[in-house]
């Protein structure tokens, strides 16, 4: 990392070197050049926290715990680490509840944004149901505070973003992203080669920062079945 200005360039350049494959994961592509690979989310997740060898890292999104398992897997591997994982709904969108299987692993729950994704959260039983009266801006305040808790105070040095899919959702949790960042912090963001997730795609182009969507990376590897699903951010000044 030493030789590159931020983490975006390391990771463009290094990748490679670094990249394990370490599970299959039945998730397909839609509607993008993409269209047809397996996503390789875990795999990705995996590699960039054995390449940054975090303390800290906050995902947002937990689901079954699929990510921050492999996050943490790295993190045993490197010797140290914690994630602080988030849902709006124990069990994620399904409700099926999966136990993460890593002490690194602090699993919570916080409020979830209004927008026109995930209309489920509006009839399912949310864990912080009262956000129905909450605008927005109120949402963005109590989620902060509950960071705040669960931090401790630490910036992270990996934040995760796969929450919620619509361009208000996933703007609003990178607003969160950007105040529990450091000046290294890399901010992860999850599927941006998906049509069907189109809303993620249009935020990541319209960001002005260093980022990286792994194109010439999925050009290379779509017939390895390797490509990447996910975009990469450094908060650096440009």
């Amino acid at each position: 990392m030493e030789n590159y200005k931020n983490n975006v360039e390391f990771i463009k350049n290094e990748f490679g070197k670094y990249f394990v494959k370490i599970s299959h994961e039945d998730n397909i592509l839609q509607g993008t050049k993409y269209a047809g690979s397996h996503t390789n989310c875990r795999s990705c997740l995996y590699t960039i926290t054995k390449m940054l060898k975090p303390n800290y890292v906050l995902e947002i999104g937990s689901y079954h715990y699929d990510t921050s398992n492999a996050i943490s897997k790295a993190m045993d591997e490197n010797g140290y680490g914690k994630v602080d994982s988030f849902d709006i709904k124990i069990g994620g969108y399904d409700g099926v509840y999966v136990k993460s299987n890593s002490h690194r692993i602090s699993e919570n729950y916080w409020y979830p944004f209004h927008s026109k994704y995930d209309d489920w959260k509006y009839t399912n039983e949310i864990v912080y149901g009262d956000f129905k009266n909450m605008n927005n801006d109120e949402i963005l305040e109590k989620n902060i505070e509950i960071l705040n808790k669960v931090s401790g105070g630490n910036k992270y040095d990996i934040i995760f973003i796969d929450g919620d899919h619509g361009y208000t959702g996933v703007k609003m949790d990178f607003e969160i992203a950007k105040l529990f960042s450091h000046e290294n912090t890399l901010i992860v963001v999850d599927d941006i080669w998906d049509i069907r997730l189109n809303d993620v795609r249009v935020f990541f182009d319209e960001l002005d920062v260093i980022k990286y969507d792994f194109e010439d990376w999925n050009d290379k590897h779509i017939e390895d079945d390797i490509v990447q699903n996910i975009g990469i951010i450094s908060l650096k000044n440009k």
